[in-house]
């Protein structure tokens, strides 16, 4: 059995084209918003590859295909990135009770091993705040997934994002801690915080 993609992104050329074009009307740095290596990690696809894609090479893919194998290769990079809440590794027992999965078939998943069956991966990649589209994604496909969020930050951008922030959330002020933003990086960081409070703010709506 296998596990479901879902449906599939924009194709990347397309993305790119937007993205860029957003960039340069917005006069934002397009090198900062197409970090080859933040985007790999959110991709799960390898560092080579993503600047491959970023070039407009979509051929590109490490390994062999099919869904099986990117299953296997995406769950085990996901395992290996990600930190419990003391930033620790999961432990494989933990997510298998979390699923509903025998600690084996976690374990041969997270190994980066062939698992007896695929059933579970959608709520495996559920239990990492991930759609199931993340394991199965080709690599420019989830290249184009991952850029969303930038894209959707870019269609937000507007005159003042946060004197809109203010008006229609009631946000003040945003605190990054440490050097200040760009003016790209503080776009998309505004965009990105628009995007999440109006999907709130329907998804409120809807109930």
């Amino acid at each position: 059995m296998t596990v479901s993609a879902g449906d599939p992104p924009l194709p990347l050329a397309v993305t790119l084209d937007r993205i860029r074009a957003l960039a340069e009307e917005g006069r934002l740095e397009l090198d900062e918003i197409l970090d080859p290596e933040a985007l790999a990690e959110r991709a799960g696809v390898d560092l080579e590859v993503t600047a491959a894609l970023l070039r407009g090479e979509e051929g590109a893919d490490p390994g062999p295909g099919g869904t099986g194998e990117r299953v296997r290769r995406r769950a085990a990079f996901l395992y290996a990135v990600s930190r419990d809440v003391h930033g620790h590794p999961y432990r494989v027992a933990d997510i298998a009770a979390a699923i509903g999965a025998p600690a084996r078939w976690v374990d041969a998943l997270v190994s980066g091993r062939r698992p007896p069956h695929l059933r579970h991966c959608k709520a495996f990649a559920a239990f990492f705040g991930r759609e199931a589209s993340f394991l199965t994604d080709t690599p420019a496909q989830a290249v184009s997934r991952a850029l969303r969020p930038t894209l959707e930050s870019l269609d937000y951008r507007s005159g003042n994002l946060m004197a809109d922030l203010v008006d229609q959330y009631g946000l003040v002020s945003v605190s990054t801690r440490g050097r200040p933003l760009t003016r790209t990086q503080e776009t998309l960081l505004l965009g990105m915080i628009t995007g999440m409070l109006s999907a709130e703010r329907h998804a409120g709506a809807a109930r």
